[in-house]
């Protein structure tokens, strides 16, 4: 059996006994593999263990049973095996970031639905256009992102939050398969991202939507799957694919290059002469410099870390990583990355240093649209070689 075919087998298992706590072995011998064979594929698939998996799965039912039930929280802590009441809400609060109790009072027999009176008109307005939208709770997207596939999914999770997205479905929104969230920000046409697992499926969206003038939207397709059906029914309405690769680093260490007469570290308010240098050089742009300022002043991204390469000349290299988190998602997304010219060296040793802080914070790393064609720092030869991994394709539909 193929490993594709083996992950969704064991996730059919898991899936259909969410109440069990599933250990490895029983994970595995189901599954027909040796622990630590099945181990390394699973998590290489998903970005789980298979037994972190079980755990988030059966959260992600806690959690559906305190939005849609009157079950009280130690009912569903008894139902889903969980030995207490008190190691349900510690397991509960460390991955949704607030006790049962509290997550019951913010999100039962409420959907989360977009209204005119938040300003997003032209999101109102898609709504009104496609009755045949339903409108789906914010958390339930999530939970579909978090248990298929977090590391594909990651951009999707961090920009359905950050946009404050109306997410819709064509299906059942208590059964979600597929969804578009749907976002007008700093736009006045709304802006589609497609989340969906088969091709048939997203053929219906498109269909759904060829009349649309101004047509635009990502979908992040498997990496190793052509959807050719798909493909020629957005070239028979008219749409341009731009692709890229969204791309994580996978491993848990990295090996930071020592280069002669290159030095590497987190910038600080006394850089920032150097770094109006490499702007005034053509090493960034103006928004760049105006974040970095913004950053150090206290006015902007917090959680942004950005990181120079300097040489006896100054700043040569620049990187502003900047930090997602979205439940136990943290992503750093690393693809602001400059250069002021082509020097392997110093692109590698700012990538590498980047990495390996970002590790010793846990988080994952990523290039969320590393274009195969460019010649930059951030472009898909680059990460390739430094050792990033495609976990998805990034194409941008547009008329």
């Amino acid at each position: 059996m193929e490993n594709k075919n083996l992950i969704i087998k064991v996730i059919g298992f898991i899936q259909k006994n969410p109440k069990e706590n599933l250990s490895l072995q029983s994970i595995a011998e189901n599954a027909g593999f040796s622990l630590t064979y099945f181990d390394a594929i699973f998590r290489q698939h998903t970005g789980y263990t298979p037994v972190e998996y079980a755990r988030v799965y059966k959260l992600t039912r806690c959690a559906l049973a305190l939005r849609r039930t009157e079950k009280s929280i130690l009912d569903i802590a008894l139902d889903f095996g969980y030995a207490s009441p008190e190691s349900f809400a510690r397991a509960f609060k460390n991955f949704y970031g607030m006790p049962p109790s509290e997550y019951r009072q913010k999100y039962a027999n409420t959907v989360v639905t977009w209204h005119d009176m938040s300003g997003k008109i032209a999101n109102s307005h898609f709504c009104r256009e496609y009755p045949e939208l339903k409108p789906v709770d914010m958390e339930t997207a999530l939970d579909f992102c978090f248990t298929h596939n977090p590391l594909k999914y990651a951009e999707d999770i961090v920009g359905m939050t950050v946009a404050e997205s109306q997410v819709l479905t064509l299906g059942d929104p208590e059964n979600l398969e597929h969804f578009v969230y749907v976002s007008d920000y700093d736009s006045a046409e709304p802006f589609i991202d497609l989340v969906c697992e088969a091709e048939t499926d997203a053929v219906e969206y498109l269909r759904l939507f060829e009349n649309q003038t101004h047509l635009r939207f990502n979908i992040r397709k498997p990496v190793s799957v052509k959807w050719d059906a798909f493909d020629r029914r957005a070239e028979e309405m008219g749409l341009v694919c731009k692709r890229g690769y969204d791309m994580i680093y996978p491993g848990d260490s990295v090996a930071v290059p020592v280069v002669a007469g290159l030095s590497a570290r987190v910038l600080t308010p006394e850089d920032m002469p150097a770094v109006k240098t490499f702007q005034q050089a053509g090493g960034c742009t103006d928004a760049h410099l105006r974040a970095i300022q913004f950053y150090f002043e206290r006015k902007g991204n917090m959680d942004m870390k950005p990181v120079g390469v300097f040489s006896e000349n100054g700043l040569i290299c620049l990187a502003m990583p900047t930090l997602d988190a979205v439940r136990q998602l943290r992503k750093y997304d690393i693809g602001a990355i400059f250069a002021l010219d082509q020097n392997d060296d110093a692109v590698d040793l700012l990538w590498k240093y980047v990495i390996d802080m970002c590790l010793r914070e846990q988080a994952i790393i990523g290039n969320s649209n590393a274009k195969e064609d460019a010649d930059t720092p951030a472009s898909y030869r680059v990460c390739e070689r430094i050792g990033l991994v495609k976990v998805a394709v990034n194409c941008c539909y547009s008329k």
